[in-house]
Parts: C-alpha cells; sequence; structure tokens
C-alpha cells in the first residue's frame, strides 16, 4: 500500500531536519529481543527483581506499529503462573515533531493479573529502554562525520523512527534561552524537541 501524502511529507520533513533511521516491523522482533539479555536471543535469560525471578524468551518477542503506538508482546514463565505472555503498549510521538526519549505507558502490562501487578513497572522500563538501545544499535552501524546520539523516536505506523542528531550541552541550552529571553530567537518547542532532548526517565500514565 502506498504512503499517503502526509506520510510522505512527514518523512521528508524529518529527513531533511535531521538524522533518521527507520526500524521495520519485520526487523524489530529479533533486534528488540537481542537487546533483552543473554547472550544470544534464542536463548531463554532469568530477569530477577528482589527475591522474584521471571523467565523471558526473547526469541519469542512479538512487535507491532500504530501511529504514535508501540506494541511489545513479551513471552515469559514464572514459577506461580507457567507460560504466560505480557503485553506493553507505549504511547510515543506520531511524527517527527513529537519524537522524544519518552514513553507514556499503562500501569501495568496486559496479560495475568498476578504476573502483571508484580512485574510492571521492572518489566515496563526494561523493555522501553531495550526498545531506546535498538535505536543506539542502528547508529552504530552506520559511519558518521561527527558523533551522533539518539535523539528521539516516533512511528508514523508502519516503522520506528530513531531520530539522530549531535549531542547538545548544556551551555547550548543556556544560550538558547538567553537569546530567546533577549527576543533574538524564536521560541521554537518543536526544535527545542528535535533537537535539545537528554535521556529521561519513562513517565508511566497509571490507568485508572
Amino acid at each position: 500500500m502506498p504512503l499517503s501524502a502526509d506520510e510522505i511529507k512527514l518523512r521528508a520533513l524529518a529527513k531533511t531536519q535531521l538524522f533518521v533511521m527507520d526500524l521495520s516491523l519485520a526487523d524489530a522482533p529479533a533486534l528488540l529481543a537481542a537487546q533483552l539479555g543473554g547472550t544470544h536471543p534464542k536463548q531463554s535469560v532469568v530477569w530477577r527483581d528482589a527475591e522474584s525471578e521471571l523467565l523471558v524468551h526473547p526469541a519469542r518477542t512479538r512487535v507491532r506499529f500504530a501511529p504514535g503506538f508501540v506494541f511489545v508482546e513479551l513471552a515469559v514463565f514464572s514459577d506461580q503462573t507457567g507460560n504466560d505472555r505480557l503485553v506493553l503498549p507505549y504511547k510515543i510521538g506520531a511524527s517527527p515533531n513529537e519524537a522524544s526519549l519518552t514513553a507514556v505507558s499503562e500501569a501495568r502490562p496486559r496479560g495475568d493479573a498476578t504476573l502483571a501487578t508484580r512485574w510492571a513497572e521492572p518489566v515496563t522500563q526494561l523493555v522501553w529502554f531495550a526498545l531506546l538501545r535498538c535505536g543506539e544499535v542502528m547508529l552504530g552501524r552506520r559511519r558518521t562525520k561527527s558523533p551522533l546520539v539518539v535523539a528521539g523516536v516516533y512511528t508514523l505506523g508502519r516503522v520506528l523512527s530513531f531520530i539522530a542528531t549531535e549531542p547538545v550541552g548544556t551551555d547550548a541550552l543556556r544560550r538558547y534561552y538567553t537569546e530567546v529571553r533577549a527576543g533574538d530567537e524564536p521560541l521554537d518547542l518543536s526544535l527545542l524537541n528535535r533537537r535539545f532532548l537528554g535521556s529521561v526517565p519513562l513517565r508511566r500514565n497509571p490507568t485508572r
């Protein structure tokens, strides 16, 4: 199915302003599985939190994209629940201007209630940071003239797009805001979002 006019416009906007790397749906499960721990993505790995253990099967990971959303289905095993699957939805940017390193998640993954409640926080964070590492791996495979960092992620629904840009220090931020206050620079929040992002913790949105 061909891209819509809006999708073509958004993709062109992103590629002309910043360095964008697209992770296809076909490649996403394997790359994400490699970031979930263990020496080989086909081997199961044990996640520990306090006295609890969760056996994770990275090779059985499933991924789905929708505009502004990433869904990760994780195959797990615990002594209390046996084999099960946890589904983790992440709300992320739906356009280049909304790209960031944060996501909004549900209060707990979808799946067995006991398992989801016990592992909600560690699993949600571990999978999210594994998704971000996918962008770092893709960036590491490329040769660039200057150092770049992953500054944001978004999806139009077909691929997961990582934005890379040159690192920006706090001094540059201070100068920018000084110029804004002096009226020499327009306050463009979308520009700040694209160029001046840092690595910030996952924001979680409790469900009611």
